[in-house]
């Protein structure tokens, strides 16, 4: 199969499972083993259970699961468990600094998961939405979603103003 041709796995023929390290598994049929195994999401906002890419620890692709629905639910479960690490999303309810760190800007937030410190690459990794939300992304790939500035306190609207 060439690099150009999309593979659609078939749910029933593949297994997964974590390996001695937590790190996802994967068996397709009898003859094919892959670990460690990536699971991302092709269209993460729009159709969030369906198209999810595997890949190998290269990031090459293995093949794509066109819905989740089929899966076992020990299949759906790992998979559910990888997705939820890869696309952790936190709301963010204030921001108490942001400042340039090792050519990394880094954020000191308070989230609904408690105060967290990121670090974002560069400014593609904030992405305003046309609603006036923004999206960081940290070094690490997860998501911080932060309201629009009206809903926040004067301090966080200080540092959007700023960086965004």
């Amino acid at each position: 199969m060439s690099s150009s041709e999309l593979r659609v796995l078939d749910p029933a023929a593949i297994q997964l499972s974590r390996d001695a390290f937590g790190r996802l598994r994967l068996e397709v049929g009898y003859e094919e083993r892959y670990e460690p195994v990536r699971a991302v999401r092709c269209l993460p906002l729009t159709e969030p259970d369906r198209f999810i890419s595997l890949q190998d620890d290269e990031g090459e692709e293995i093949g794509i699961l066109e819905d989740l629905g089929p899966l076992s639910a020990e299949n759906r479960r790992l998979l559910d468990e990888e997705l939820e690490l890869v696309y952790l999303r936190a709301d963010v309810r204030g921001i108490r600094k942001v400042s340039p760190r090792q050519g990394l800007t880094c954020w000191d937030l308070d989230t609904s998961l408690g105060p967290r410190t990121i670090y974002v690459k560069d400014r593609s990794d904030i992405r305003p939405l046309g609603d006036g939300q923004i999206v960081l992304t940290d070094v690490h790939g997860a998501k911080y979603h932060v309201p629009p500035a009206d809903q926040l306190d004067d301090r966080s609207r200080g540092w959007l103003e700023i960086e965004v």
